[in-house]
């Protein structure tokens, strides 16, 4: 009874506690900052869920960090009242935090003077709260700050407490230069810098702390209780769980996991810094809020809660997504918070909202390097302990891989996000000005970075402009096209933007075929937050994506030359086929989902998600498209010597290590999305991932498959209107307009129709309407292929006049088709075979500016090449067809050799 009592006495005092407790938000990360409205709609939330506190500290921010010293404009002082008093309007403290670390001199006093300055003009804003972040800079100390002071740390505390003073004490918090176990000298509790910091700084100041790493996957009781005992005081968790500023290929919609609700007791708060994007943090939020009210008077464990969730997902275990029965309503157990929150979140995606500007796209990072059966995105640094009793990769051989999976350290855009508009005030150095949207970045040349000093902010996000609004695409139907627009390049309006025009090209990869009837429901984000889940794991039916489709790739030997009647004959060959078609659901779920999400009322939330959706999309169509081929029984028997590929979620011990948490996430760079690249057997073919997401949400969809018989009209009529060097030739063939598609692909389509030939691979894309867009060719037997051009060719020369060219008369382009019918076809250099065996000719609709569609058709392309076990191709150009030259060269072609008037072409993969 008496212990009883005791722990009634100790949970009572621990809810006193908690009404000290911090829980909020710090906008902390690199990057755009957010709007001053995104802020005040913050706040409301915060208020509704019982959180008390914001950290005003956006890194890029103009005045925060790299012009510290500056004093602020009227209109930015009117601003930054207005946010001040709209938070405390809401019950949310509103801590003003300043970066001064990169430049000052600790020992001048006209620089402490200056800091003095800047926080006062802040406090006559009616801010009460401050901090002072000294996160992310260089440790070494200017010759004059050593004269005077003993170490970093002392001439930090100096400064903190002598401000701290000068504002009469108020709230106030103090990031330390070691904020985590691994960046502590040479470990938490015998750092000379940690202790000196925990035994100056004034006991009233709070200091931040981020856990055993940057991003930690877990804190535990005895972790706090370690780094309380060095700093003298309870840390403020500075928590980087759902931080995206180190990997904008990556946004984290998972639940608040990994911290069990005992901790509360012993901290001063924990603030969360999100992800770069405002709108999805909505569920990293409302979850850390549910945390943070979890009641200690409660009869379940609130540790068995957390270890439940702390076990990551495997595959297989269907029942790691079910919460535990009969949890005490007090008590937090993520995927119940996460359910919670996912239907709050529903109806922030209904609720109107206008888009301001075009989607503010990440920066699209440096394609992480595939090397054939290295894994290439995990290295064991040497501050990080391999995890006992699991198995180890080859560590030496993924360091030399890692070497180029890292950014580039860069100046980032400045940025003033006090006012309406996030507008540039200095502009980085670039060596070009579209480096975000080109593969211009040098691999072998970049640094290892962190993610709280990392990433370059977004340079292809445009700024907001409050005055025009993008118009979206996809609302016009078939029939309301030009006949120019065989494709979607769709100018319209919608009845939910204000009138303006916008073109861009087919890019999204959706479904109109499937049920876009219904709105937007609980499951569909569930299946968005799986997709993009957490640093350290994938959500459940994200692995299931990628268990289905590597089952389907191993096992793709039982189909390989079945003929119809075995499918009935032999049960695994049935199992196959029905695996694929559960695939293809899977796909078609994905493609609903995004449908759904592109009709919601919140546009600007849609513009958060979107490159991330359409990116997804893409991939997993590709992942569909690869096992339609395979379906088709278009592989060779090759295939299972080279179907593997280069897997890394698959390897041996690859998957412990990155659920383990031993290993930052930015070594992990790309999340679900890369992972599913990888899984595409085109070890050398990273550049064909990275492409542009366009500007403004379009609803069309397209498909890449197979070529079939019934094609062949459509696939003429594409030829004839991309003839003449990509130009539109149905005019200038009008007399003969089937000749440019029988000469291009004419003896590709014979072949396919012969079952003896099986060196020849016709691929097309195809839009909702049944049009095709674009088409690739493939022959793996030049020589052969070769002879059979000439035999068609002989063929069909009865259809057509012969021409002759007679000197000083210019010829048509039909009579130029006409003279190339009756010559003789050339094989390409036998040198040139050596290197580049394989024949590969690309053909897209004049239209189609998106390069996604064409990079996506030519992976598709190589894996089933590469299927063969093959490993170069090659195209040739006529010389002076400089569009199609450059069309290729951007595919990751390179010059070759020349040969009489043509140009040859080849890459590896």
């Amino acid at each position: 009874m008496a212990d009883t009592n005791r722990n009634v006495v100790d949970n009572i005092n621990n809810l006193n506690e908690r009404k000290n407790f911090v829980c909020g938000v710090v906008e902390g990360f690199y990057g755009r900052p957010w709007t001053p409205e995104q802020r005040k709609d913050l706040f409301v939330k915060q208020q509704k869920w019982g959180m008390n506190g914001y950290l005003y500290a956006p890194k890029d921010d103009y005045k925060h960090r790299a012009n510290w010293r500056e004093l602020y404009t009227v209109e930015e002082a009117e601003h930054l009242t207005a946010l001040i008093t709209e938070a405390r309007l809401h019950g949310v403290v509103f801590y003003y935090a300043i970066s001064p670390g990169l430049d000052i001199t600790y020992s001048s006093q006209k620089e402490v003077a200056a800091l003095k300055r800047k926080l006062e003009q802040v406090a006559q804003l009616g801010c009460n709260a401050f901090a002072i972040l000294f996160d992310d800079i260089d440790p070494e100390m200017s010759g004059a700050d050593k004269e005077i002071f003993q170490s970093f740390a002392h001439a930090q505390v100096s400064v903190t407490n002598e401000v701290f003073a000068h504002l009469s004490q108020p709230r106030f918090m103090f990031c330390p230069t070691q904020y985590c176990s691994t960046r502590a000298v040479p470990n938490v509790q015998t750092s000379e810098y940690l202790n000196t910091i925990g035994q100056k700084l004034a006991p009233e100041v709070d200091i931040m702390w981020t856990g055993p790493k940057v991003i930690s996957k877990i804190l535990t009781v005895e972790h706090i209780r370690e780094v309380t005992e060095v700093m003298r005081r309870p840390p403020v968790i500075w928590d980087n769980l759902h931080a995206n500023d180190y990997d904008q290929a990556r946004l984290f919609l998972g639940p608040y996991c990994g911290r069990s609700p005992d901790l509360i007791p012993l901290l001063r708060g924990v603030v969360t810094n999100p992800n770069c994007e405002y709108g999805p943090n909505f569920i990293a939020i409302h979850t850390l809020a549910q945390w943070s009210r979890s009641s200690a008077l409660t009869s379940c464990d609130n540790n068995d809660a957390v270890s439940a969730d702390i076990r990551l997902e495997t595959e297989g275990d269907d029942a790691s997504d079910e919460c535990p029965t009969g949890l005490s309503p007090s008590t937090y157990h993520p995927r119940r918070a996460l359910r919670m929150a996912l239907e709050e979140w529903l109806i922030e995606f209904n609720r109107p909202v206008a888009a301001i500007g075009t989607i503010q796209q990440p920066q699209i990072p440096t394609p992480v390097p595939i090397l054939p059966s290295v894994n290439t995105c995990m290295s064991l640094t040497s501050t990080t302990l391999a995890t006992p009793g699991i198995p180890q990769p080859n560590i030496n051989i993924l360091a030399d891989a890692v070497q180029d999976t890292t950014f580039a350290v860069a100046m980032n855009p400045v940025m003033n996000s006090l006012v309406s508009e996030n507008k540039v005030v200095v502009e980085a150095v670039q060596e070009e000005a579209d480096t975000a949207s080109t593969v211009s970045q040098d691999a072998s040349s970049t640094s290892g970075v962190e993610p709280m000093d990392c990433n370059p902010s977004p340079a292809t996000s445009p700024p907001h402009n409050e005055d025009s609004m993008m118009v979206e695409n996809g609302e016009s139907s078939k029939e309301e096209s030009t006949e120019e627009s065989t494709t979607p390049v769709i100018e319209t309006t919608t009845q939910e933007e204000p009138t303006a025009t916008a073109k861009s090209s087919l890019t999204l990869p959706l479904d109109s075929t499937l049920d876009n009837s219904d709105d937007l429901t609980v499951d569909d984000l569930q299946l968005l937050t799986d997709l993009f889940y957490l640093p350290y794991e994938h959500g459940k039916q994200g692995i299931n994506i990628m268990n289905e489709f590597n089952w389907l790739k191993i096992n793709s030997v039982l189909v390989i030359d079945q003929k119809k009647d075995d499918v009935d004959s032999k049960p695994e060959v049935q199992e196959w086929f029905d695996r694929a078609a559960k695939f293809d659901e899977i796909a078609k779920g994905v493609k609903r989902m995004a449908n759904r999400l592109n009709k919601v009322k919140n546009r600007s939330l849609l513009y958060d998600v979107y490159p991330y959706i359409w990116d997804m999309n893409g991939v997993v169509l590709l992942l569909n498209s690869y096992i339609s081929w395979i379906a088709l029984g278009q592989v060779s028997p090759l295939v299972s010597n080279y179907v593997h590929g280069n897997y890394t979620w698959f390897s041996k011990g690859w998957r412990e290590v990155f659920m383990s948490g031993d290993q930052e996430p930015w070594i992990f760079r790309g999340g679900l999305t890369a992972e599913l690249q990888r899984l595409i057997p085109v070890d050398a073919s990273n550049d064909l991932f990275v492409y542009k997401a366009p500007d403004v949400p379009t609803r069309h969809t397209y498909i890449i498959r197979p070529y079939l018989p019934d094609d062949q009209e459509k696939l003429y009529q594409l030829i004839l209107r991309t003839s003449d060097d990509r130009r539109d030739g149905s005019t200038l063939y009008a007399a003969h307009p089937n000749l440019p598609g029988e000469l291009a692909v004419g003896s590709y389509l014979e072949a396919l129709k012969d079952d003896t030939v099986k060196d020849v691979i016709v691929m097309v894309v195809e839009d909702e309407w049944g049009d095709l867009l674009a088409y690739g060719l493939v022959t793996c037997d030049p020589v052969e292929h070769t002879t059979r051009e000439a035999d068609y060719r002989q063929q069909i020369r009865d259809k057509y006049p012969k021409v002759t060219r007679e000197e000083g008369v210019m010829l048509t382009p039909s009579e130029e088709l006409l003279l190339q019918l009756y010559c003789e076809p050339q094989a390409p250099p036998k040198a040139l075979i050596a290197s580049y065996p394989v024949t590969i000719t690309l053909g897209s609709h004049m239209s189609i500016t998106d390069e996604s569609i064409s990079k996506r058709l030519l992976t598709c392309i190589l894996a089933a090449i590469r299927a063969r076990g093959i490993f170069g191709g090659h195209c040739s150009v006529n010389v002076g067809e400089k569009q199609t030259l450059e069309h290729y060269s951007r595919h990751g072609f390179l010059e070759i050799t020349t040969q009489s008037t043509t140009l040859y072409l080849g890459r590896s993969f």
